[in-house]
């Protein structure tokens, strides 16, 4: 093949590659398809106050829906307490367990151990865990859009000591 050859070569492709972004646009001028299940805005939380608890770190997990992450490097377990002030997940240095019998575990939309005899399963060796907590998608399941919506999620240390994990819930509409 010669340089001329190739020449021409590229200014096939290239035309090529316009004229299919000409008619994509041409396509696309007759409007969006219509999609169903399209929400009606975004939800955003954000953490506005850590407990002082040593060792615990803690983010939120910014997705269509949000999650919350948890670290836990402390000396002493830690119980995450469900929506209804229940033992929900309890955080050590090396593991992170479950109680399956929780309503907040039963109410995830993707619980995966199975409740047997014993009610704890293990869930991380790392003392990190991640999950889609219902506090952090009250804006979802409601027609409240304030500007801000209070959230909290309770942890309790092995001594009794309680702290809060707390933060706000704000709605953006998608127009």
């Amino acid at each position: 093949m010669t340089i001329g050859q190739t020449g021409n070569h590229l200014v096939s492709l290239v035309i090529g590659g316009l004229t299919a972004l000409v008619a994509s646009g041409l396509a696309g001028a007759h409007g969006a398809p219509e999609v169903e299940g399209v929400p009606d805005g975004i939800v955003k939380a954000q953490i506005t106050k850590h407990p002082d608890i040593p060792g615990l770190s803690a983010m939120i997990l910014d997705a269509p829906r949000p999650g919350i992450l948890l670290r836990y490097k402390g000396e002493e377990p830690l119980t995450v307490l469900g929506a209804d002030g229940e033992a929900f997940i309890r955080f050590t240095r090396t593991e992170v367990t479950v109680n399956t019998n929780s309503p907040s575990w039963k109410a995830l939309p993707n619980p995966s151990a199975e409740a047997e005899e014993t009610s704890w399963v293990t869930l991380s060796q790392s003392g990190s865990f991640g999950w889609l907590d219902a506090r952090l998608n009250a804006l979802h399941d409601t027609e409240d859009t304030r500007a801000n919506h209070p959230w909290s999620i309770p942890l309790t240390t092995e001594r009794g000591d309680i702290g809060r994990i707390e933060g706000n819930l704000t709605f953006t509409p998608i127009h």
